[in-house]
């Protein structure tokens, strides 16, 4: 018999990190989201049906360090001198609740936190209403949301990262 792999949560965090090394500002970027100490698997963009959304402190409270915790990431990096790091996760879930819903992911240079998530709410919805193989002001929507993170490199060697995450809770 095969467990099936459906989350029953999801919720969002974003965050920013700076550091000469690249995979520490990663990981700097991570603790700023959140107390994210999982081994994070990046999945692609369905939201099932029924998955509730919580509070990232509830979410984390489900949690165990250590835990293999499946994910949506946008993951925005550089160490060019006054370049802006961006993420954002978008998410488009229908009013009907036997319907799955759509996660968007946006990785650029966004000029702020703000822009960031209005280009992840757009891309949600259109990427949502291909999927279903309609037209996006057809979509009959009761949530659409975004998180997102920004962060400009200051002109000297560091690198920067931006991260937005929808964590999946099983």
């Amino acid at each position: 018999m095969s467990k099936t792999l459906l989350p029953k949560y999801a919720f969002f965090v974003a965050g920013t990190g700076r550091h000469i090394d690249k995979l520490e500002a990663f990981d700097r970027a991570l603790i700023n989201a959140g107390p994210l100490a999982h081994n994070l698997v990046s999945v692609s963009s369905i939201i099932p049906a029924g998955c509730k959304i919580v509070s990232p402190e509830k979410g984390f409270s489900m949690l165990i360090p250590g835990q293999i915790t499946f994910c949506v990431m946008a993951r925005q990096e550089t160490n060019k001198p006054r370049d802006i790091a961006s993420a954002a996760v978008g998410i488009a879930v229908p009013k009907e609740s036997k319907k799955f819903g759509y996660i968007s992911e946006y990785h650029g240079d966004a000029k702020d936190r703000e822009e960031a998530k209005k280009t992840a709410k757009r891309m949600a919805a259109e990427m949502f209403a291909v999927k279903l193989n309609t037209n996006v002001k057809k979509l009959n929507l009761k949530t659409l949301e975004a998180t997102a993170a920004s962060i400009k490199q200051r002109g000297d060697n560091e690198w920067v990262c931006a991260v937005a995450i929808c964590v999946f809770v099983l």
